[in-house]
């Protein structure tokens, strides 16, 4: 299992106390793939803003297609399970998360320092809501906002090629 796939597993153990009963909607967990990327803890994991139910609304959200790459790895192998939840009276499902078979995490230390600092406050889970742009930390100082569907602009540069042989002259 790769460094991110554990990261992955760690935070779902986090969010759930380890406890198989309990889950973790999939777009908590979004939202903090997104968050951790920025925070360069998910090495290798890039984001793309995708259309995708948030909150019974049709938004798009930053996804990092690696992160689902490597959830569904981890339910492939039994190390998560995964719930999916019709509600009356919502547009939409919800998904959830919860810990399949337990691990031993061999990550980057620095990098579990910043799940935890992010995640728990003495040790206890920080009260984590789910808003119409993304999801809100709270703790007993301070709150952090995560805004998932906030895209970002990225500049970029082209120029123009020419092809040095034709397409018309080749004879395909």
């Amino acid at each position: 299992m790769n460094e991110n796939q554990q990261k992955l597993h760690y935070i779902i153990n986090l969010l759930t106390n380890g406890n198989k009963k309990r889950w973790v909607k999939q777009t908590v967990l979004f939202a903090l793939i997104y968050y951790f990327i920025k925070l360069d803890v998910f090495k290798g994991y890039d984001y793309a803003p995708t259309p995708f139910m948030w909150e019974d609304e049709i938004k798009f959200i930053n996804i990092s297609y690696e992160a689902i790459n490597d959830l569904n790895y981890l339910l492939d192998n039994n190390y998560l399970n995964e719930i999916l939840l019709s509600v009356r009276g919502l547009n939409e499902f919800i998904v959830g998360y919860s810990i399949g078979k337990k691990i031993d995490y061999n990550f980057n230390q620095k990098d579990k320092e910043t799940i935890d600092k992010t995640l728990l406050e003495n040790g206890r889970l920080k009260e984590i809501q789910i808003t119409k742009n993304g999801i809100i930390i709270k703790s007993k100082n301070e709150k952090l906002e995560i805004e998932i569907t906030k895209i970002d602009k990225i500049s970029y540069k082209s120029k123009s090629y020419i092809m040095k042989v034709s397409l018309w002259d080749s004879n395909i």
